[in-house]
């Protein structure tokens, strides 16, 4: 199985619970593999199946009260 890995800015999270709220959302998608979400660089890092899109894991970030756009 080939994985991909992807980078989000996530400029409003703000303390301790942020990432984890974050990580845990990413976590219950099928074919997301790990997250590390980043509270110091305001980041999130996926890993995932083929089969997630971008836009599947940034409106999951979404609901979760945040926002996330691609970083290069």
């Amino acid at each position: 199985m080939s994985t991909k890995t992807i980078k989000f800015s996530v400029p409003d999270m703000h303390c301790e619970s942020c990432p984890k709220l974050i990580n845990i959302t990413l976590e219950e998608i099928p074919g997301v593999v790990s997250s590390n979400a980043s509270l110091k660089d305001k980041t999130v890092i996926v890993s995932h199946t083929e089969k997630v899109s971008p836009e599947l894991l940034i409106s999951a970030i979404e609901e979760t009260g945040y926002t996330a756009t691609i970083t290069k």
